[in-house]
């Protein structure tokens, strides 16, 4: 989860940290932190099945980045 905090704060800029936790809200109708499952392509993985090994790190960070710059992207459009 570092890993995507750090990313987060690249794009909303790191003078913006108290930006942080509204920025992250956007993600969740879109994760399965405790519950549900992730889909990396065809491959559905149970909420608890993801690991900290470099693959599952590799498939879920450009995810939630991904999500976070279009949430962004919209709310500076509105």
């Amino acid at each position: 989860m570092s890993d995507v905090i750090e990313a987060f704060l690249v794009v909303i800029g790191f003078e913006e940290r108290e930006a942080l936790p509204r920025s992250l809200h956007p993600l969740k109708p879109n994760s399965a932190w405790s519950s549900g499952e992730w889909v990396f392509g065809n491959e559905p993985r149970q909420w608890n099945e993801l690991e900290n090994v470099q693959w599952d790190i590799s498939h879920l960070l450009p995810r939630l980045v991904s999500q976070q710059r279009c949430s962004l992207a919209h709310s500076k459009a509105a």
